[in-house]
């Protein structure tokens, strides 16, 4: 059990990632990318809302679910922001701290590209932050019986914990220029 626990907290041996020179609390970030991981894919999938009559919409719905019935309802824009918002930037977020913490040796060349790229993505945390609490508040004031459903605080709960995971990411990465840099 303590090497498969030490292959989710450091990924492959012969590797020399982000992850292996992480020190205490940060040794866990790759654990903390599989529960944000684990917390968005349940938010996608299971019923997230429960409504009447907003936008159109009568029922439970999960997110996905909800995009094709705005869809259908004509309401394309909302489904847009959904798609941006809760599933395309959270995804890439994930995919490129995952990459970062797992795959990418601090000597290979793609590494600064790739670690240049999530400080870049990094600020799109904000858009998927500021469409989340939109689309909540306009669930909530301005629609007649609706209801936010547990899955909801978990979409919540996986962005708070990827945005605490990609600043921790981060200064973990310059902390490994500095290393480098200092010791020419």
């Amino acid at each position: 059990m303590h090497g498969i626990l030490k292959r989710i907290l450091l990924g492959r041996e012969d590797r020399q990632t982000i992850s292996k020179f992480a020190k205490g609390a940060d040794r866990s970030l790759g654990v903390g990318l599989l529960i944000s991981a684990a917390l968005l894919g349940m938010a996608l999938t299971r019923p997230v809302i429960q409504t009447e009559l907003f936008l159109d919409l009568n029922g439970s719905y999960s997110l996905i679910d909800a995009m094709t019935a705005l869809l259908k309802a004509g309401h394309g824009l909302a489904a847009v922001l959904i798609l941006i918002g809760t599933i395309l930037i959270p995804i890439l977020l994930l995919s490129s701290a995952f990459d970062l913490w797992y795959k990418h040796e601090l000597q290979d060349s793609k590494f600064e590209a790739k670690a240049a790229r999530l400080r870049q993505y990094g600020k799109l945390w904000f858009l998927a932050a500021g469409i989340l609490l939109f689309g909540l508040y306009a669930a909530v004031y301005n629609g007649a019986g609706t209801v936010l459903l547990t899955p909801v605080y978990y979409l919540i709960v996986s962005i708070m914990v990827l945005k605490l995971i990609l600043v921790r990411l981060s200064l973990l990465i310059g902390a490994v220029h500095f290393v480098e840099d200092d010791g020419d």
